[in-house]
């Protein structure tokens, strides 16, 4: 169900002789529960059923204990380790930026990485920049990361920082509504975000160009994104546009990108740097930590496909659902 004006669902009270105040003080208990997405716009509160992720985060979100948040806790973490049956769709609903300093060989101090090949900048689009995603944003919010909220409700914290989930458009309002985001400017978002990168955290944003809704930075002890992409779930976080590509003569073996490497894909094997080109997701992890600059990124022979805002990405992606549950109801797989 969509956003509805509170006039509607005042009406509807009145036909099930519900009394207004009562209904008024149900929507708000509701709004921090994650039970309705509501906000305000253009004088009038807009009310709406809340999807199930939003109750989840929401739940594992709030700071006093109740049976609910201890249901939702199990199920965020069925999602997590995976143990819930996988959506029937093919279009990844996340995809990786790179590290910044990796496509533009600048960081925000304009230090330059050793030895840094930069891709060519006609190769580099805004929708692969960080920066340059955020600062079209006119409204920024960020809130604790609900995967590391709900490793941490079952003593399985990771030491990760929490407050590293970003919303846009629709969804800001909605999450300043519940009391669980805060606005920020452009210069905090992008504090945070560089902090991440030395975290060693993957940064996985709305699979569009523009109208991003959200802005996840990822790790994989504890994220959902990133653990799904471990167990090669194709569906949910899909690459970036760039690969890694090694300068062989220049590597030292150190090993430092294979401590940072996101999904194991590197490994040193008969005195050589080896790479899974094929399972690379693009973070620029490896090569913003390659002391040598012998890992460098570079365009994708076939990037895959960013859809144009959030909207036509999740049409695509119901109708797969549609699609894909429909066929396993006709021939049971």
């Amino acid at each position: 169900m969509g956003m509805a004006p509170i006039e509607k669902l005042e009406k509807k009270a009145v036909g099930a002789k519900i009394a207004l105040d009562d209904l008024h003080e149900t929507i708000l208990r509701l709004i921090p529960e994650g039970v309705v997405d509501s906000y305000v716009e253009g004088g009038s509160r807009l009310c709406g059923r809340a999807p199930i992720i939003a109750l989840l985060e929401f739940q594992v979100r709030l700071i006093e204990d109740s049976p609910m948040r201890r249901v939702c806790t199990k199920i965020m973490n069925a999602f997590i380790e995976g143990v819930t049956d996988v959506n029937p769709t093919k279009t990844p609903c996340y995809r990786v930026l790179p590290v910044e300093a990796t496509l533009t060989g600048l960081r925000e101090e304009k230090e330059i990485p050793v030895n840094m090949v930069v891709p060519d900048p006609r190769e580099i689009l805004p929708i692969d920049v960080i920066s340059e995603m955020i600062k079209r944003e006119d409204l920024i919010v960020v809130a604790d990361c609900y995967c590391r909220s709900t490793k941490e409700l079952l003593g399985e914290g990771c030491g990760h920082p929490l407050e590293t989930c970003f919303y846009f458009n629709k969804l800001v309002k909605i999450k300043l509504e519940s009391g669980y985001a805060r606005q920020i400017d452009y210069e905090e978002a992008i504090r945070i975000l560089r902090d991440c990168e030395e975290q060693g955290l993957v940064h996985n944003v709305s699979n569009c160009d523009g109208a991003i809704e959200t802005l996840c930075n990822c790790c994989t002890c504890s994220c959902a994104v990133m653990r799904a992409i471990q167990r090669g779930q194709k569906n949910v976080g899909g690459p970036s546009r760039f690969v890694v590509a090694l300068d062989e003569e220049s590597c030292t073996y150190c090993g430092l990108c294979l401590d940072v490497c996101n999904v194991d894909n590197i490994a040193i094997a008969d005195g050589k740097l080896v790479i899974d080109f094929a399972n690379c997701i693009g973070s620029g992890q490896c090569v913003s930590h390659c002391p040598e600059g012998s890992l460098y990124m570079i365009l994708r022979e076939d990037p895959p496909k960013v859809f144009s805002d959030n909207d036509v990405l999740f049409r695509r992606i119901n109708m797969e659902a549609m699609i894909g549950l429909a066929m396993k109801k006709v021939f049971g797989r």
